[in-house]
């Protein structure tokens, strides 16, 4: 049994939350009517996905929708598609997005959902006509001022568009229900490569309180899709050397350093990383020598069986709940500084936010502008949490969910009283 887990506490994302909301809750003080108020769902839809497949075979998909806390704005949560998909999981998710939007101060709620497949399992076809079965599904769940669904899991471009166009048929309204979409649909350009170079300024200033090298910072990036590729790009550019590349496929590691440039072009016109000749292939990213380790991978990856492999001084979490209480105990123990995924995932609801206002509004920011802003964003909330961390004497991950738990339970006794 790894050190610091209790017996027969299951380590996954619905137990990593609860005890990070109830540590939290317990410094402020919280009331348990408040608790409850915060911690359950205010409406979940689960709904059943008939496929006709190519073959002539009908299949049966189960889908998702859950939104956890509105009191704020919006609901905003993402789209996965995965295998073995979960409501509880989901749940999670929908209120790690609720503390991750307070956190940062963005003017929404959170949600999450999704269809339990896995697209590689699917032709294109049958992976279009069953995105949309499920945007027909929970389109009256959506709305710009109700429920704006974001990327997630496999959900790229093209199948937020698919859920944009069939929420637009189905409904009258702007593109701003759905978000990720391609440029051309009413998306954000360059919306992935934005939120790889906030992550870096992110690393970059985490780095300096760390006490790290200003220059030649060793990184390991993981992700779970091509993202990990535009932040190993933004983190080049500032100097770093990036020893480890990994997405949900696979992954790369060169102990000198990667040339990521080489690697982009690879990326452009094979699809992947796989087959690029100037690193290995490799599925070990924790483990590898680095200063830096950027992970946004699946929820309970680092937990308190696998975190004794991480080298790095540093970790930045950059998806919801992939460090688990346990992992965190022992990487702090340990003098590694933590980044938690309220913070260290802030770019992504800020480009979120960012694509909402231009459609609601009908306008384009120059895109220089827009990386100020939103680099400004994820450094204002790093700082916000690091000195509450500091002056309450306790750990970012603490101080970021009490802030969060903070704004939104003002919100609720202002609705409730």
């Amino acid at each position: 049994m790894a050190v610091g887990t209790a017996v027969g506490i299951r380590e996954n994302a619905a137990s990593s939350i609860r005890r990070y909301f109830e540590s939290a809750a317990d410094r402020l003080g919280l009331h348990h009517e408040m608790r409850r108020l915060l911690s359950v769902p205010f409406r979940e839809l689960t709904v059943e996905l008939p496929l006709r497949r190519d073959d002539d075979r009908l299949q049966l998909f189960r889908g998702y929708r859950v939104q956890h806390n509105g009191v704020r704005g919006p609901v905003l949560g993402p789209v996965r598609f995965q295998s073995g998909l979960e409501i509880d999981a989901l749940r999670a998710t929908a209120e790690s997005m609720t503390w991750r939007c307070a956190v940062a101060n963005v003017p929404f709620g959170g949600a999450a959902g999704g269809i339990a497949c896995d697209p590689g399992q699917l032709s294109r076809r049958e992976f279009e006509r069953l995105t949309r079965r499920y945007a027909a599904r929970v389109h009256h769940l959506l709305g710009i001022y109700q429920d704006v669904c974001a990327p997630g899991v496999n959900a790229g471009s093209e199948a937020m568009s698919w859920i944009g166009d069939e929420y637009s048929s189905l409904r009258t309204g702007t593109p701003a229900a759905v978000l990720g979409k391609d440029a051309q649909a009413g998306g954000l350009p360059n919306r992935e490569s934005i939120a790889g170079r906030a992550l870096a300024a992110l690393v970059s200033e985490a780095a300096q309180d760390n006490a790290l090298p200003d220059s030649g910072l060793r990184v390991a990036v993981r992700s779970l899709d091509q993202s990990a590729l535009h932040t190993a790009q933004a983190l080049a550019e500032i100097g770093c050397v990036i020893v480890a590349v990994s997405e949900e496929r696979g992954g790369l590691r060169c102990s000198t350093g990667i040339d990521i440039g080489a690697l982009a072009e690879h990326v452009r016109t094979a699809g992947s990383l796989h087959g690029y000749n100037g690193a290995a292939e490799t599925t070990e990213v924790h483990g590898l020598d680095c200063d830096v380790l950027v992970v946004a991978a699946p929820e309970s990856t680092l937990n308190g069986a696998s975190t004794g492999r991480v080298r790095a001084k540093l970790v930045i979490e950059a998806s919801e709940l992939v460090i688990t209480p346990a992992a965190e105990r022992s990487l702090t123990n340990r003098g590694v500084l933590v980044v938690p995924d309220l913070v260290g995932a802030a770019a992504t609801v800020l480009v979120a936010n960012a694509e909402w206002s231009n459609n609601v509004q009908g306008l384009s920011i120059e895109e220089a502008a827009l990386q100020r802003e939103i680099d400004n964003a994820v450094l204002r909330t790093y700082r916000q949490v690091l000195e509450r961390g500091r002056r309450e004497r306790i750990g970012m991950r603490l101080a970021a969910y009490s802030s969060a738990i903070e704004r939104v339970a003002r919100c609720e006794r202002l609705r409730v009283a």
